[in-house]
């Protein structure tokens, strides 16, 4: 039983640690956070091999969000505390990397997706960059499909109407 749980587990590994760290790295922004979160995926996924699903990558996922977000309290945490203690102020910590600081503000879908809340980048990155069909995305996003629909197209919506904008503005620009 040991042996079998092994080999799915190193396989489970060898099929999904490059997706869970391309999710990671998109979001935390460093190579070593990014592995620090494949790690901790990994980790949970070990201790829970016989609850994962048939169809495991939007599960992996739905751990990395969470192990992200558990970082991002924590160095809020360490950061406020840091404070208290010096007894002066800090910035706060920076948000995860937006679309603009890891591809440019150059290409006018990435200017498009920065104008977009947070929540509707994460939406239209799970299904673009993840490759995520809307029931997995439900599932890594721990909603039902059809709030997960509904919210994917309002996103959808705002994308289509902040491109649009962008684009007005550039034809206003050229004709000046």
């Amino acid at each position: 039983m040991v042996v079998n749980s092994r080999e799915t587990f190193e396989r489970l590994y060898r099929e999904h640690a490059g997706r869970v760290k391309a999710y990671g790295l998109r979001r935390v922004g460093s190579e070593a956070a990014a592995d620090d979160v494949v790690s901790d995926v990994f980790l949970v996924a070990w201790r829970r091999l016989d609850s994962i699903p048939n169809d495991p990558l939007p599960w992996l996922l739905g751990v990395a969000r969470n192990s992200i977000a558990n970082r991002h309290r924590h160095e809020r945490r360490t950061t406020a505390l840091h404070a208290r203690i010096a007894d002066t102020e800090r910035p706060p910590v920076a948000d995860p990397p937006g679309p603009d600081d890891l591809l440019g503000s150059d290409d006018l879908v990435v200017r498009a997706l920065a104008q977009l809340p947070a929540s509707d980048r994460e939406l239209l990155m799970l299904v673009a960059w993840e490759g995520l069909e809307p029931a997995q995305l439900a599932r890594v996003l721990g909603i039902s499909r059809g709030t997960a629909n509904v919210r994917l197209h309002r996103a959808r919506r705002r994308l289509a109407t902040a491109l649009a904008a962008d684009r007005l503005q550039q034809l206003q620009e050229v004709t000046k």
